[in-house]
């Protein structure tokens, strides 16, 4: 298995803060896949229609949220969803200072993905991308509610950007 990794280092001129320590419980059964979410966060979640799912996380005391698509697919619509999440983090390029790429795999769950490090004033500094490629397709991306500004939200993005590794570690989809 190999897992994501957050830079460890400080961001120049970033504040640091103190945040609390992470905790994590398994997310709601009513949906048909499974995290481990932070006991910081709330998960609200409806269902779209049949096969899809929109899921909130928010982190109140970051004025954050991470709005999550599920998707159940069949192969032939996969390369479709892989390359609309893509195009969704490489809109970012006309105001990112760089986008980075860091890959997951967990053969043993059949959990592939993408999480997207995207760097400067943008809307969205994470998004993530899970899937087996045959039979869902889950997006997430951060946002905050504020005017993007890299440097003060630099120690909230690595708080969170543990928090979505964990998500990505413990993601798994429900047998029908």
């Amino acid at each position: 298995m190999m897992a994501c990794s957050s830079p460890s280092s400080q961001q120049k001129g970033a504040v640091d803060m103190e945040f609390p320590k992470a905790e994590y419980a398994s997310s709601t059964d009513s949906l048909p896949f499974t995290f481990d979410l932070s006991k910081q966060a709330k998960l609200t979640w409806q269902k779209n229609k049949p096969g899809e799912y929109f899921c909130n996380v928010d982190y109140p005391f970051l004025n954050a949220r991470l709005y999550c698509t599920y998707h159940a697919i069949t192969p032939d619509k996969f390369r479709n969803f892989a390359e609309e999440s893509r195009k969704m983090a490489y809109q970012h390029t006309a105001v990112a200072t760089g986008i980075s790429e860091k890959t997951y795999a967990n053969d043993l769950s059949h959990v592939y993905g993408i999480l997207y490090n995207i760097q400067g004033n943008v809307a969205t500094p994470l998004q993530v991308a899970l899937t087996d490629s045959n039979r869902y397709f889950f997006n997430a991306s951060l946002y905050f509610n504020m005017t993007p500004n890299a440097d003060s939200i630099a120690p909230a993005v690595n708080y969170i950007r543990k928090d979505i590794i964990r998500i990505m570690e413990s993601f798994t989809v429900k047998s029908h």
